[in-house]
């Protein structure tokens, strides 16, 4: 992987008042968060104020590679909580796989039907805001098909963050789940020996550079998360990310996410977004009510099924499952079974959407 550190700095040297104020407001969420007790308060803080800022016109920026080092640090620490017995629970997930197949052809169509009677846009459009396959895929190849991207982009963004937003806080309200104002699992760069701190970072990397050539989604995140999973799985290693580190990519991330309405317009997206967050409301509700069903079937427990079908991204449930303490393995399967079945009916369904 080629590195330009030129087109770094000179990015940086172009941008550092913008990404200066950006990480500022996204920090005074951050911290506003922590102080009202907030669940994932390095996250959703960050989202709440930078999201605000952006739809008042302010030009925020994140550069791509800072984002790529943050979800490194998610990885590794996502790959160091992978249970040794995951190989052995495969077996027992396989009803709950196929209750997230169901739930995707199941509540695609009335989203989709909703998009194009309500909000009037063509069929295509409407299959790419509905599928709960993530912003940038679902973006890039809805728009290399025809369809219109930026009403693509306002409903996915929609759907993300209102699936980031509600679930931690059902989970805090109705879940039992208490903030602890842990982030991460404890670690401390105290605890961290510089020997296992370069056995973390070089394995990540590693993984990272193996995934990309595999196209396996979000690089930057899965091949640290498998790669250290390997070494976890079999007791070659125990280190743990130092919780600094994951509050810093929380914070990064959050930002991010705000940042995806940049140049958004209240008045003129107005009816996107609010159209986008009903039918997202409608896919988070739907999603729980399969989990609820796929319960009662598998006896698996509820707040797991919950994460491993709601409509996010995978960062933001593992991070929300993390907090939860439930398998990262578990959720992070589940999310890949919907993106994986999504991406693979393109080619299938595309001729019946150009009728």
């Amino acid at each position: 992987m080629k590195v330009d550190l030129g087109s770094k700095y000179l990015e940086i040297k172009n941008n550092w008042r913008r990404l200066v104020f950006t990480l500022t407001v996204g920090l005074v969420g951050c911290l506003i968060a922590v102080y009202l007790n907030f669940p994932l308060p390095w996250l959703l803080g960050a989202l709440f104020t930078t999201t605000i800022a952006a739809l008042m016109g302010h030009n925020l920026w994140m550069p791509a590679w800072l984002r790529i080092i943050s979800h490194l640090v998610l990885g590794a620490l996502f790959g160091t909580s992978v249970s040794p017995d995951f190989l052995s629970n495969v077996s027992k997930w396989i009803p709950s796989i196929i209750a997230v197949i169901t739930y995707v052809v199941l509540v695609m169509p009335p989203v989709m039907l909703y998009l194009i009677k309500v909000m009037k846009v063509d069929i295509i459009t409407a299959y790419f805001s509905a599928a709960p396959g993530g912003l940038i895929p679902m973006t890039s190849i809805g728009q290399s098909m025809g369809a219109d991207a930026k009403i693509i982009s306002l409903v996915q963004s929609s759907r993300i963050i209102m699936t980031v937003l509600i679930v931690p806080f059902a989970f805090a309200i109705y879940g039992g789940y208490e903030p602890s104002g842990n982030v991460g699992s404890g670690g401390s760069f105290a605890t961290l020996s510089p020997l296992d701190g370069l056995a973390l970072l070089g394995i990540a990397i590693c993984g990272c550079l193996l995934a990309r050539p595999l196209k396996i989604p979000n690089p930057e995140l899965m091949g640290p998360m498998i790669a250290i999973s390997v070494f976890t799985m079999t007791g070659v290693f125990s280190a743990e990310v130092p919780e600094s580190l994951v509050a810093i990519a929380q914070w990064i991330i959050g930002s991010s996410i705000g940042v995806m309405f940049n140049n958004v317009k209240p008045r003129l997206v107005t009816g996107t977004l609010f159209h986008g967050s009903l039918v997202s409301a409608f896919m988070i509700s739907f999603a729980a009510g399969v989990a609820l069903i796929t319960h009662q079937i598998t006896s698996i427990p509820t707040n797991g099924l919950i994460l491993a079908f709601a409509p996010g991204g995978f960062t933001e449930m593992a991070l929300v499952g993390f907090a939860l303490g439930i398998d990262i393995a578990f959720l992070v399967t589940h999310q890949l079974t919907r993106y994986f079945f999504v991406i693979l009916m393109l080619p299938i369904i595309y001729k019946k959407l150009k009728i």
